[in-house]
């Protein structure tokens, strides 16, 4: 037979549950940190090379450090999915929006090669803008958000700036949307593993 729950213990019931959920559904900030930490390093590399290493043509294929981050963030992504135990209602609108996010990097690329764009950096800003605002928005990730609108205001100052001082730019929009905000939600997701131990 059954327990009859009161309604004090049903409701602390629905509470345990509906925190369990969400302390599991908690991001680990693992790839935020790593695109944050791949674009900032090749955007510093570059700058580098530009200032003290012009003839280094080699050193340009630091670039395909994010070509190969793709096979991390996969790997990661099934590890993280696997272990949560619940299911997010905006799961898919998130895996729509990076998936998108994906293919329009991937245009980009294609277009800058076939059309040699002048100030390429700016529109890369303004795409890395999109996600991560929305993103940050969806959630109510404030650290996104102001990621977001920075990368928007740093490609306007960097369609303003010189080559090879804008990649800088690029640099702290990579640390604001993206490396910033992996380390709050890897310290939060940190807090709550501990907690739940």
């Amino acid at each position: 037979m059954e327990k009859e729950f009161s309604t004090q213990e049903s409701l602390q019931l629905i509470s345990q549950m509906i925190s369990k959920a969400k302390d599991d559904y908690i991001e680990t900030g693992v790839t935020a940190l790593m695109w944050g930490a791949i674009i900032t390093f090749c955007s510093l590399v570059a700058l580098v090379k530009y200032l003290f290493f012009p003839k280094m043509g080699w050193l340009d294929t630091v670039w395909w450090l994010t070509f190969l981050g793709i096979i991390p963030q996969i790997v990661i992504a099934r590890r993280e999915r696997k272990l949560r135990k619940y299911k997010g209602h905006d799961d898919q609108l998130r895996g729509g929006i990076w998936l998108s996010f994906g293919a329009a990097m991937i245009l980009m690329n294609y277009f800058l090669l076939r059309y040699d764009f002048v100030q390429p950096i700016s529109v890369y800003l303004v795409l890395y803008g999109i996600p991560t605002f929305a993103i940050g928005f969806g959630r109510r990730f404030r650290p996104m958000v102001i990621g977001g609108i920075a990368c928007w205001v740093f490609a306007i100052l960097s369609s303003l700036t010189p080559d090879p001082w804008a990649l800088l730019y690029l640099a702290a929009g990579s640390q604001l949307a993206w490396f910033i905000p992996g380390l709050i939600l890897r310290k939060r997701y940190l807090k709550v593993k501990m907690k739940n131990v």
